[in-house]
């Protein structure tokens, strides 16, 4: 199971199938949010993503220059997804963030 940090609080994990997910719950900590991909909103997102001051919210597919923010906290969160996807090699549908 591999995870991306958020922020300096938060770390993000992804899980293909909603079964995966809920065995796995057990083994965090602090969970903080556990849904489904489609039903995380803006204002959930917000929260937990990093935030680059004055500039938007942080790229996590790793920017040449601080300039490459995004605009909104879903693109962020979608951002760390693609990361994950990356090393995952499976799309996600469901998410977990936990605070540690």
């Amino acid at each position: 199971m591999n995870s991306i940090k958020l922020g300096s609080y938060y770390r993000l994990y992804t899980f293909s199938d909603y079964q995966t997910m809920k065995s796995a719950l057990p083994y965090m900590r602090r969970v903080v949010l556990a849904k489904g991909l489609v039903e995380v909103t803006e204002p959930e997102a917000r929260s937990y993503v990093g935030r680059i001051a004055g500039k938007g919210y942080y790229n996590y597919l790793k920017p040449l220059n601080s300039q490459n923010t995004r605009t909104s906290a879903m693109h962020s969160l979608i951002s760390a997804l693609q990361v994950l996807y990356k090393c995952n090699g499976y799309s996600a549908r469901y998410i977990v963030i936990e605070r540690g």
